[in-house]
Order: structure tokens, then sequence, then C-alpha cells
């Protein structure tokens, strides 16, 4: 809620119940275009000799003994077979994609030991949801729309497993096709949603489980990972390069998954380093984190790692008897002036048990402005937060505040640059 108050400033109060949620695309949210039907990929079982060699191997995933458990599952409609041996390849995805996250939250000095999963006779588990529907009602072919297979997929998976409000699931969806496309596969997507401190959604298109993307080992995996094959007549999202090698299109896969569980968690896209954030397009060069290749290395930037900080799904100091968001009244100017570059935040942020960081986001410019860590259950904010040249044109920032229980409050400041 905005309301004016004195001296020209507006005022925005926020109490972000636990049933909202934001979906947020990522960058690979589809698939389209004339590229030529693919022949069949022989998959190479090990890197080329002289090729890049490995420098860090991934952690396995592990039982954690957590209440917050990240639930693998494979949606499969009914006109579709399963991939060949799912059940060991989505473990291996999401062992990097774990070990993006709980690495590089210990190399920033966080106590991190990764998420948490459901294991079953000594296994990560995956659980197989088959399609009440066939693929194409899934994913609208021929027009292949991602919120539509969101929106029809996601019933399903609840029904089956539970409210994604208290469930955190990742699902591989069976419903791309094997036509022709833009960049990679006709119906691709990658989706992910916040729903509350206990639940959210990533969902992924399943062609990255092709034996040419996914392997059932890590040893496997790091070998496709080191492979440069040109895929034929397929091009990845990456450079956008016809017959793409094979490492990008995992490099977009798996990078994909770490992207939108982002989202899932209750990030925003963070653009300022877009090679290295995972929340921008850091994820493309996620092979550099684990083999000698140069580049960038995908990671986080501060103000996003101090928000994954009190996850319930990554940390395991969070009080879990805090069910209520932090609570704030931030004071803004109402206007602005074209070219200004700080905006003067003020306010009280309060919680009732501690809070623990704030994050304040551009829409406009889709990335992340600043933030800090916060302690107490009070805080009285006096804040510059610097931004690019203003251009005329209502302005919006999203200021993020996190507690120690993982509960998120948003407020929403909106101004006019005039």
């Amino acid at each position: 809620m905005r309301r004016p108050t004195a001296q020209g400033l507006a005022a925005a109060v926020v109490l972000l119940g636990a049933g909202a949620a934001l979906l947020a695309a990522g960058a690979a949210t589809g698939a389209r275009g004339e590229a030529p039907k693919p022949q069949p990929a022989k998959v190479k079982t090990q890197a080329k000799p002289g090729g890049p060699e490995v420098v860090a191997r991934p952690e396995p995933l592990r039982d954690l003994g957590r209440r917050h458990k990240v639930r693998l599952v494979y949606f499969v409609p009914k006109d579709r077979r399963p991939a060949d041996r799912w059940a060991e390849k989505i473990p291996v995805l999401m062992t990097f994609v774990n070990d993006l996250y709980a690495r590089d939250l210990r190399a920033k000095g966080y106590p991190a030991a990764g998420m948490d999963f459901e294991f079953q006779d000594g296994r990560p588990l995956v659980h197989l949801v088959a399609g009440k529907d066939a693929a194409a009602e899934y994913s609208g072919e021929p027009n292949f729309e991602p919120q539509r297979q969101w929106r029809r997929i996601l019933p399903e998976v609840e029904a089956a497993l539970g409210r994604a409000a208290e469930n955190l699931y990742v699902v591989f969806a069976e419903t791309y096709a094997d036509g022709p496309a833009k960049f990679e596969w006709p119906g691709g997507m990658a989706l992910g949603a916040r729903f509350s401190a206990s639940g959210g959604v990533g969902m992924f298109s399943a062609w990255i489980l092709r034996d040419e993307f996914c392997a059932t080992t890590v040893e496997g995996q790091l070998r496709l990972l080191a492979d440069d094959t040109p895929i034929s007549g397929r091009t990845a999202l990456h450079r956008l390069k016809p017959d793409s090698p094979r490492f990008e299109f995992i490099e977009d896969g798996f990078g994909a998954v770490a992207h939108e569980l982002g989202h899932a968690f209750g990030l925003p896209h963070d653009r300022r380093a877009d090679d290295v954030e995972i929340m921008g397009n850091g994820f493309r060069h996620l092979r550099n984190n684990y083999l000698a290749t140069p580049g960038p290395k995908a990671g986080f930037m501060a103000d996003t790692a101090r928000m994954l900080r009190w996850s319930r799904f990554l940390a395991d100091d969070v009080d879990l008897a805090d069910a209520q968001p932090p609570v704030a009244r931030i004071t803004h100017p109402a206007k602005l002036k074209v070219g200004a570059t700080t905006i003067l935040l003020g306010g009280e942020i309060t919680d009732d048990n501690a809070l623990g960081a704030i994050q304040f986001f551009s829409p406009r410019h889709d990335w992340v402005l600043g933030g800090m860590d916060l302690a107490g259950r009070e805080v009285r904010l006096s804040h510059v937060v610097v931004v690019p040249p203003l251009e005329k044109g209502p302005l919006e920032l999203v200021i993020s505040i996190i507690d120690r229980g993982g509960n998120i409050g948003i407020v929403r400041a909106k101004m006019e640059v005039e």
C-alpha cells in the first residue's frame, strides 16, 4: 500500500502472506524456430585426450535430517515414455546444482551443508508422476506456452504429493517435442516461484535428461561437461550458434535448474555481473567451476548470498518456530529527477523474533541494487540506494526482507521520475 506523507515522501507498508507467489521466468523459457531435425547423437563416454582436467568434484547428495527437504519429481504425460534411467540421472543433475549453492555459500563464510533431499533405500528419491493428459495438452503444441505448462502440470503434482506452499518441488516435465526449434527443443521451459518460507517450485523441460547431456554418475557427467562435440541441428541458448557444443547445452540445462531454484527460494534476477551471478546468466559458465577451462565461474553475489543464508532449505540454524514475516514501513521520495543516481530510503523494520537481511531490486533494470545484513527485532532504516542515471517514467523498488526463520516480507516502493 502506498500513501502520501509529509515533505513529499511516500510510505509503503507490507506483510507478505504465506500463500503469496511470484512466478519468474528464466532465460530458458521456450523453444521455437527453424532448425533442422537432429540426428541421434553418439554419446562419448570419456573426454578427448588432452581435454580439460577436473579441478573440483561436486559433493554427493545427502539426507541431512531436516524437516524441509527438496522433493524431486519426474512428470510424464500419458502418451510419453520415461527417459532411460531417469531415477539415476535426476540425482546426478541435482548433485551439481546443490554443489553450486553449497560451495559458493561456504566460500562466503556461511555455514552451508547444502540442500536436504528425500532418500529411499539409501538413494535420492525421485517421484514419478503420471500425467492425466497427452503432452500436447500441457505444452500447448504447436504454440508451446511455458506458462500453460506451469498451470496444468503443477496442480497434478500437488494432487499427488501435496501443496507447493508446504513443499519445495523440482519438477522435470517430459513435455518437449522433437521438431525444429530456434534453440534447444520445442516446448522447452524453465520456471520458478516461491510460495512460502516452506515451499516453492522449479519446473523444467526434460530435454536435459537426454543421454547426450545427462549421465548416470558424477564421473560420467564430468566427461560430458568436457565434451565439445557439436550437436547437429541444435542450438544452445548461451551463444545461439547452430550446432552448439555438447557442454553448452549442459550448462544451459543444469544451470537453468540452479537459476530457477533461486526464484523458488525468493530471489530476483541480478544482472550486475551477468557472466558470474547465477541469478543472471552466470549459470551458463558452470563447467568452469569443475574443469580447468578458462573464463568466469558461476556463483552468487553477496547481496544474493545473504538472503540464501536464511533459507529453510539451505541453513541448519533457521528458527522454524518463526512463522511470521517481517513488517516494514519504508519511506522514500514520491518523485525523483531525471539523471538522479541515488534514492534515500528510511523507515522501520520489525520482526517478532530476529531479522536476517534486506535486499533492494529494480525491476526496470532487472538487477539488485544492494543490500545488507540485519539483526535484532527492530531496525531503523536510513540507507542510500545507488542507481544508474534514472530516465523519465515510473520507477519501482522491490525491497525484500528476510528474517532468521526464512520468512520474507516485501515492500514495493513506487516513485515517479520526471
